[in-house]
């Protein structure tokens, strides 16, 4: 059975240059993603948008969670560097 879905993400950050830090920083790792996944990182205004759309197999569900995960944990790492660097 196919698994249809869009999952949206919105962080506020302080400001739009900050925003667009933390997009490009995270746009590398969103290259080569699991087969029927696609994602869009942008900036709204202060706010980091991460879209993720999926149509996938239910078996291949685990892999729309582990996109999500894999950006959770990139944002993080992000977040801290900005925030050791004063920003």
């Amino acid at each position: 059975m196919m698994i249809r879905g869009r999952v949206i993400l919105e962080i506020t950050v302080r400001n739009y240059e900050d925003c667009q830090v933390i997009a490009s920083s995270l746009l590398p790792d969103e290259k080569d993603l699991p087969q029927g996944v696609s994602s869009i990182i942008k900036c709204v205004d202060n706010k980091l948008v991460y879209e993720v759309t999926y149509n996938v197999n239910d078996d291949k569900l685990l892999s729309v969670y582990n996109t999500i995960d894999d950006f959770i944990r990139n944002l993080k790492v992000v977040m801290e560097s900005l925030s050791g660097l004063g920003r």
